[in-house]
């Protein structure tokens, strides 16, 4: 792809994403507001060029600029990129609903789903927006990491050409490369789902059952996810690429992995809601609690098998007592010679 046109792009949200995928396309050379709510982030990001509560000590690029006057930047982006937890995604379409115009691209940067549903974060857009150019994007893209500019591959999906187009202009820079692939329903499920396999090695890490133990469960939980998202007639070879294992593996090293860190609390035999509440205080969100929520709803209505996923989603949501021997056995069960 090449194509030197400057995009305006409006980011909605300053999130933790949202001012990282802001850093992003400002370097890249692109015209970058960041839609904010809050004045006090709106200030810290135009005077001081740094968000008041995330990337401390890391400065955010002088280009971006950041306002509160969502109904006059909407709609003069070419690119709008949706940067809200899955959780607020509907309210946040429903409130730009009416300034998406259908010649716009807008871009999903969530990885989850909402809440109650099994919804993918496009089809939550499709429904309250009147573009057809929705896209999504994947790949190994922990926020602190590219704000200080260390390299990675982002990958953009989206039955659209112009979204495709749009994405990648919008992240291409020297540090960042970019995959544009056409089967959006594949890897947004994909995004959704391959946080389950990093819960499930974080669990067995808090359970004690010792980093052998963690590479078998990551291997079987890998192999589980395959055969669900097979039976639901996807694609399920991105699964070993950028934006599967790459993703995978940065979840389960990752400092930054909140996933990671909270399945491993729950393992050691914290709750839920005690692993979730200083992540909720500093307002971030952990998508892979609903993964795994919309992983065994999904396996349910497929009849496909995932006793690891079982086992996780159990000691989650503490519907029953869940031993170390109930995730030895799943991952044991799978094992037959020569597999």
């Amino acid at each position: 792809m090449k194509n030197n046109k400057t995009l305006r792009v409006a980011v909605f949200g300053s999130t933790t994403m949202g001012t990282a995928l802001s850093h992003l396309i400002a370097s890249a050379g692109h015209t970058c507001t960041l839609l904010t709510q809050d004045a006090t982030v709106q200030e810290s990001i135009n005077t001081q060029h740094c968000h008041p509560t995330y990337f401390k000590g890391a400065p955010i690029h002088p280009a971006v600029r950041a306002s509160m006057n969502i109904a006059d930047e909407i709609p003069k982006a070419d690119l709008v990129v949706m940067a809200v937890p899955s959780h607020a995604m509907r309210a946040a379409a429903q409130q730009l609903g009416a300034l998406i115009h259908p010649a716009q691209s807008v871009l999903s940067s969530t990885k989850g789903f909402e809440p109650t549903n099994t919804k993918l974060m496009t089809h939550v857009l499709r429904e309250e927006c009147q573009t057809e150019h929705l896209g999504t994007i994947s790949g190994p893209n922990m926020q602190a990491y590219m704000v200080k500019g260390l390299p990675t591959t982002l990958v953009i999906a989206s039955d659209s050409a112009q979204m495709r187009q749009h994405g990648w202009q919008a992240f291409t820079s020297p540090t960042i490369n970019v995959n544009t692939v056409a089967d959006l329903a594949s890897y947004e499920y994909l995004s959704g789902l391959k946080n389950i396999v990093g819960m499930e090695v974080g669990m067995v890490q808090g359970l004690g059952l010792g980093t052998n133990f963690q590479g078998l469960v990551a291997a079987e939980g890998m192999k589980e996810l395959d055969q669900l998202l097979t039976k639901m007639g996807l694609d399920s070879k991105p699964l070993y690429g950028v934006a599967g294992i790459a993703d995978i593996f940065l979840v389960c090293t990752s400092e930054f992995a909140l996933n990671y860190q909270i399945a491993v609390q729950m393992g050691q035999g914290m709750t839920l809601e005690e692993a979730l509440a200083p992540i909720k205080a500093r307002g971030e969100m952990a998508e892979g609690v609903e993964s795994l929520r919309v992983g065994l709803e999904l396996a349910n209505q497929y009849e496909q098998p995932m006793p690891l996923l079982e086992a996780a989603h159990a000691l989650a949501f503490s519907t029953r007592p869940v031993s170390k021997e109930e995730f030895i056995e799943a991952a044991f069960k799978r094992n037959t010679a020569g597999h």
